[in-house]
């Protein structure tokens, strides 16, 4: 070999790729957040291993794409497998950006991130009957979360479907990011010109998250995404952050993050029944489960609409776009396994039925190609939002007009929580479902079981199916209140209810010391009714004498069966003594009450019994001189209170005497104004 030759080689091997034995330092993570590279694996049994190590982005023909945080890196790197750093996919020099929203509704630019905020909280202000911006959390840097919600009925739950896409929770993979964004301006400028659209907006509620990771892709400042990175600002994938149903609630061993947490929030929050996840790096469209082998009970229905997404895709696009894999679909664990990912997150633990949709090989796409793209895929987004539309659906309620959650159960059919429930809010549930005849159970807690057999369902169909459930023990009245107080020779009684079931109405019965409960009234009741009702019946005692009453309430049903309430104790009915309490408030202005009790008159004659008083209750001044005779009567033993009102009067001392024959007593008030 001549030297010119082995200076060749030399040059060749220096700008060889590295390998496995170079090292990165902390400075690097530091600068870059994460490093992405290439390992070549003939042995794809292996790939359940990695993928529990590294973040992997792809594998393809032997060849795997990994991403890596500093942490990641250094343990992957224990297994002395040959690797090669790559250039980064975010790390995309002149990215055409604008700040400008006319320009960026041109949507062959990037927007800064300012713009991107503006301009969702522009499309609320535009269309406030239509569309309203929730944010639903902060990223680590601050940055906020945003959903544009789409609806007739803007301000109200409705028994309808609730449906979401998001993208770009790997911050690096920016077409979803505008895609979304102009599915946005699509839908709310085509309301009531466009009868498909319009049809949508009017029977769906339609959740779109343009951004999942915004200090992701705006790594390098809020003014480019240029930089753009997969993992958020902490250097955590977002997507093998969530909770797995098979390997638990942290298995990529990190904290939850915010962005995490507030798509946790919303999901417990809503009733999502169909959702998708944009991503970049790829062009497929990838089913549940990514976490294990085990296929979905509803594989055969994701593979329908997986295919019908592709399919159309098909129609519009370019031949070679979106046909690797089956045509365009494929399973996740087939293609690799993750855990944590959001996917198996929304379809597991929250019945809702979530893919992932990859819709460009080039993860940071040249603005210029975004136009096309939307092309491409249009279509098929809307064809995706249809389908929660189609399938059983319903309200689930009770015999007294309560809506449920109740958990729907395919027999024979579902297991790994496939399972869904009614929305408690308006008891609506919707269940998609491949073609076929089906037996569905419906169970709510308290309430019988109801199986219902023989629901055919068909593709592209609705099959509507309302049911009510009975409790199990139905309490014809809720009663949740009542009371008895006495006041003077008078009681006041009251009760309330929540609900009412074919009630007639209610005797209230009195006992005098060890007699027998009579009824004393008879009070018509509210039939059956699912709102409160508040019922009152004043009891004028007149001249009746007992050391105690109780009262109780006898509830009747149109049917004639009885139920009976709690018993109310009265006592300390007849006093013992003549008495005249001090007035309260005392200092008062300008009223006071005066409470004061008499006991039964002694009778000469033996057997009489006890006989009323006259009362006197006079108000005097200081000096002696008659202000008013508040009481001049006869009265029946018992306690009594009177309210004076001294407004015409001035400050000073009063006295109040009670009188009966020679008997009186006197207290001293203060008035002071």
């Amino acid at each position: 070999m001549s030297n010119t030759q082995k200076l060749v080689a030399l040059i060749l091997l220096l700008i060889q790729p590295a390998i496995f034995s170079q090292t990165l330092s902390h400075n690097y993570f530091e600068k870059n957040r994460e490093v992405y590279f290439k390992i070549e694996l003939n042995d794809k049994s292996r790939l359940a291993e990695l993928s529990r190590i590294i973040s992997i982005d792809n594998f393809a023909a032997g060849e795997v794409y990994a991403y890596a945080n500093e942490n990641e890196f250094r343990n992957f790197s224990k297994l002395n497998l040959e690797y090669q750093i790559l250039p980064h996919p975010g790390d995309v020099e002149n990215v055409q950006m604008s700040d400008d929203l006319k320009s960026i509704e041109d949507w062959n630019v990037y927007p800064t991130y300012d713009a991107y905020v503006n301009m969702m909280y522009q499309f609320q202000s535009a269309y406030p009957n239509i569309c309203r911006i929730e944010s639903i959390g902060a990223t680590v840097e601050g940055r906020e979360l945003l959903f544009a919600v789409i609806s007739d009925n803007i301000n109200q739950r409705e028994a309808e479907p609730q449906f979401m896409y998001s993208s770009t929770m790997h911050g690096d993979e920016t077409t979803g990011y505008v895609l979304m964004l102009r599915l946005i301006d699509s839908l709310l400028t085509s309301y009531n010109s466009d009868t498909r659209i319009t049809n949508l907006i009017n029977n769906v509620e339609i959740w779109i998250n343009p951004n999942a990771n915004p200090d992701g892709t705006y790594r390098s400042g809020n003014h480019t995404v240029s930089g753009a990175t997969r993992y958020n600002a902490n250097s955590v994938n977002l997507n093998r952050n969530f909770p797995d149903p098979d390997d638990g609630p942290h298995p990529d061993g990190n904290a939850w993050q915010p962005e995490t947490i507030a798509m946790m929030n919303l999901a417990s929050a809503q009733h999502f029944v169909l959702s998708a996840n944009f991503h970049g790096g790829a062009e497929v469209v990838n089913y549940p489960w990514d976490t294990w082998s085990d296929l979905h009970p509803d594989d055969n229905w994701f593979k329908y609409i997986s295919r019908q997404y592709a399919d159309t895709v098909h129609t519009f696009a370019p031949s070679n776009y979106m046909t690797g894999f089956d045509n365009g679909i494929t399973n996740g664990y087939q293609w690799y396994t993750i855990s944590g990912g959001r996917q198996d997150y929304f379809t597991y633990y929250h019945g809702c039925r979530e893919v992932t949709i990859e819709i460009s090989d080039s993860k940071l796409l040249s603005a210029s190609l975004l136009p096309a793209h939307w092309e491409y895929n249009k279509n098929s987004l809307l064809n995706y939002i249809e389908q929660c539309t189609f399938g059983l659906r319903g309200i689930v309620s009770n015999t007294t007009g309560d809506f449920l959650k109740a958990k729907i159960t395919i027999l024979n059919h579902d297991f790994n929580n496939s399972e869904i429930y009614s929305d408690s809010s308006n008891g609506g549930y919707y269940r998609m479902i491949e073609p076929g005849n089906y037996t569905i159970v419906f169970e709510a807690d308290s309430h019988e079981t109801k199986t219902i057999e023989n629901i055919q369902i068909e593709n592209g169909t609705v099959y509507n199916l309302d049911v009510v459930l009975t409790p199990d023990y139905i309490v014809p009245v809720e009663l949740v209140s009542f009371s008895a107080d006495l006041n003077e020779s008078k009681v006041s009684i009251k009760w309330a209810t929540a609900t009412e079931t074919n009630n007639y109405g209610f005797e209230v019965e009195r006992k005098l010391d060890n007699s027998e409960f009579e009824k004393i009234k008879f009070i018509e009741g509210a039939g059956t009714t699912a709102g409160p009702q508040n019922y009152f019946y004043e009891d004028h005692l007149n001249g009746i004498i007992s050391d105690e009453i109780i009262y109780r309430l006898k509830q009747i049903d149109f049917s004639g069966d009885v139920n009976f309430s709690n018993e109310v104790l009265i006592n300390n009915l007849t006093p013992n003594d003549f008495e005249l309490s001090q007035n309260y408030p005392n200092p008062f202005n300008p009223a006071t009450k005066i409470k004061f009790s008499t006991p039964p008159q002694p009778s000469p004659y033996q057997g009489e019994g006890v006989k009323e008083r006259f009362i006197t209750l006079t108000i005097y001044d200081i000096l002696g001189n008659e202000i008013t005779v508040l009481v001049n009567e006869q009265k029946h033993p018992g306690s009594y209170e009177v309210i004076w009102n001294a407004e015409d009067q001035t400050s000073g001392v009063y006295i109040c005497k009670l009188a009966a024959g020679s008997i009186s007593k006197s207290i001293k008030m203060i008035l002071l104004r």
